[in-house]
């Protein structure tokens, strides 16, 4: 595996690709970009999840069209499962471009990957994560009586996250709901919005929604929706198949405060 140069800063990647050559490759190039670390490279989208678990890397270069399991299928489990990393979709098929942006990737990558490509991507991802660093100070502490500034289109907006009944992606911006009619755009796509809300009771039930748990009424798997109940209005929602059983969990056990 790569030798870092600065292993106190350096970015913990993992690849994961089907072909075993398109790791080595990728590999090769990738020791060429300073303070990368390999933590590790799976052929599988199962084998991947057992190394995000394990070693927790910050950013994943990953294939899109793999047998039986895609990386979208990945994206999906990582989503449902609020494991926190970054995604940078490695891929000859250029259509796929579009869905990589509504799933919140931070970069995608046509092979074959140019070392100068690749090396703009990392700095620019190490210049995120050292932005997002120096803006942790700022952001509040989980309270009933604190709240967030969110950019909206025309100004900002503060809110308390506890007040949100869901949130829904709208391209590469947010839609809060807040009940009663009530609602507020955010120049942020969901990805980033689960995030800033990830010591709050929120749970990603899609690609594109996601729910204040301490809402959450019922889940109903005939008709794949749930009901979330805020001050005597309901409001139901479709939720994804694979996120029912999960979601279940959240009625017989109350939400952490």
């Amino acid at each position: 595996m790569n030798q870092p140069n600065n292993p106190l800063s350096a970015m913990k990647a993992l690849i994961v690709d089907d072909e075993e050559g398109a790791r080595d490759i990728l590999e090769r190039l990738l020791m060429k970009v300073p303070d990368v670390e390999i933590i590790g490279k799976a052929s599988s989208a199962d084998e991947a999840l057992e190394l995000i678990l394990s070693g927790k890397p910050d950013i994943i270069f990953l294939d899109i069209q793999m047998p039986e399991k895609s990386g979208f299928d990945l994206i999906d489990y990582l989503n449902r499962y609020l494991l926190q990393t970054h995604v940078v979709f490695v891929t000859a098929h250029a259509e796929h471009a579009i869905h990589a942006l509504k799933v919140a990737a931070f970069d995608y990558l046509l092979k074959p990957v140019m070392l100068s490509e690749l090396r703009d991507t990392v700095l620019r991802f190490r210049a995120s994560q050292q932005q997002a660093g120096n803006r942790k100070p700022m952001t509040p502490a989980p309270s009933h009586q604190q709240k967030i500034k969110f950019n909206t289109r025309t100004g900002y907006l503060l809110v308390n996250p506890e007040d949100i009944l869901y949130c829904e992606a709208d391209v590469n911006y947010t839609v809060f709901y807040f009940g009663k009619g009530s609602r507020e755009v955010v120049t942020l796509n969901l990805g980033r919005i689960e995030e800033l809300l990830a010591s709050y009771p929120f749970y990603r039930i899609s690609r594109s929604m996601l729910i204040n748990r301490n809402h959450l009424s019922k889940a109903d798997r005939q008709k794949k929706q749930c009901v979330l109940v805020k001050e005597g209005e309901a409001v139901i929602l479709e939720i994804s198949p694979g996120h029912l059983r999960e979601l279940e969990k959240f009625l017989d056990s109350p939400s952490p405060e």
